[in-house]
């Protein structure tokens, strides 16, 4: 089982929406996910239309007097699970004070063998509960938006990591992103040169992301085509074949998902091929582009009286032009004045 934490310094980074679409993402390609929701504000848990409850409270939760099997929840979608956030995990740095630094991941132990990923929802702080998550995730999905205070967060949380003694690897990501914006792009091409674990991907600004909160939904089942879906499509693959969960994806899926961020469009059918989001309307593309060989030859031999017609055109063309010139020299006149 590995657990990843999507976690920032800094609030309004799209962490939250990261988290429930990686998830997602993850569970779509088969995968076992375990969404756990450290949020007091429990955003993650009203995206997956689940009640923000936690049977004992986190307390006996911490403290391993509560069975893992009644608190987690399934949610409406194949192969995930969230165990859900309450308000009583604004006291979750108190309790975590006294414990040891994996403590968080001495709670996931009863369900190690049940999920073969658990995504951490972190809240935007520094805290007891930071450094549980520090010391128990696989890796930090770190979410960030090109400016500058935002690259100042990560650089603080590098700081912090290297002053507490953890390596546990940081992976950056952009969001948010305008690639109209020259300093986004200045900030994205920096970025490259300090941190050589950033990931490739990233997540174009787009309203369809804000919608979220309207449907209470994965991006990826209401707006599947859209660009913010095909990039998360595109960035959990990264995620998985790193964290040796998934096999390295197609390049052809690579390049629409680039396409698609890089344009910014929400709708991808001009990055990708008509059909290819299924098989069968790939099928019945690739059956329309072969012509028989009747109606081959047909056009062949069409083509070949409109070469014909167009040659006879040009002949009788010249012939009027040179006429028109003989008669323009007898009137003593010049066609080209």
């Amino acid at each position: 089982m590995k657990i990843a934490a999507v976690y920032s310094i800094k609030g309004g980074v799209g962490k939250t929406a990261s988290a429930i679409n990686l998830a997602h993402c993850a569970a779509n390609s088969g995968l076992r996910v375990l969404l756990w929701d450290l949020d007091p504000q429990a955003a993650a848990t009203f995206y997956v239309r689940t009640k923000p409850k936690l049977k004992g409270g986190v307390e006996k939760l911490i403290s391993g007097k509560q069975d893992m099997s009644r608190v987690i929840r399934s949610t409406d979608y194949q192969n995930l699970d969230v165990l859900p956030a309450e308000f009583s995990y604004r006291n979750l740095d108190h309790i975590l004070e006294e414990e040891k630094r994996t403590r968080l991941r001495k709670v996931l132990k009863p369900v190690r063998d049940d999920y073969d990923l658990v995504i951490l929802d972190c809240p935007p702080s520094i805290s007891s509960l930071s450094e549980q998550v520090f010391a128990s995730a696989d890796t930090l999905l770190v979410p960030i938006i090109p400016t500058v205070l935002s690259l100042r967060t990560l650089e603080q949380l590098n700081a912090y990591l290297a002053e507490i003694d953890l390596d546990v690897p940081v992976w950056p990501f952009f969001t948010l992103v305008d690639r109209r914006k020259t300093l986004h792009k200045n900030v994205m091409e920096s970025l490259k040169q300090d941190y050589p674990l950033q990931l490739s991907g990233y997540i174009p600004y787009s309203s369809v992301v804000e919608r979220m909160g309207i449907e209470r939904k994965p991006i990826g089942t209401f707006s599947r085509n859209s660009s913010p879906a095909v990039s998360y499509r595109s960035l959990w693959q990264e995620i998985g074949q790193r964290l040796s969960l998934l096999k390295e994806p197609t390049v052809a899926s690579a390049q629409v998902a680039a396409k698609a961020a890089e344009t910014g469009s929400t709708d991808i059918s001009t990055a990708a091929p008509q059909g290819a989001a299924t098989g069968k309307a790939s099928a019945k593309g690739k059956a329309a582009s072969k012509p028989s060989a009747k109606s081959a030859s047909k056009k062949a031999a069409g083509a070949d009286k409109k070469a014909a017609s167009k040659d006879s055109a040009s002949k009788n063309s010249s012939k009027d032009t040179s006429k028109s010139a003989a008669k323009g020299k007898k009137k003593g006149g010049n066609l080209g004045d």
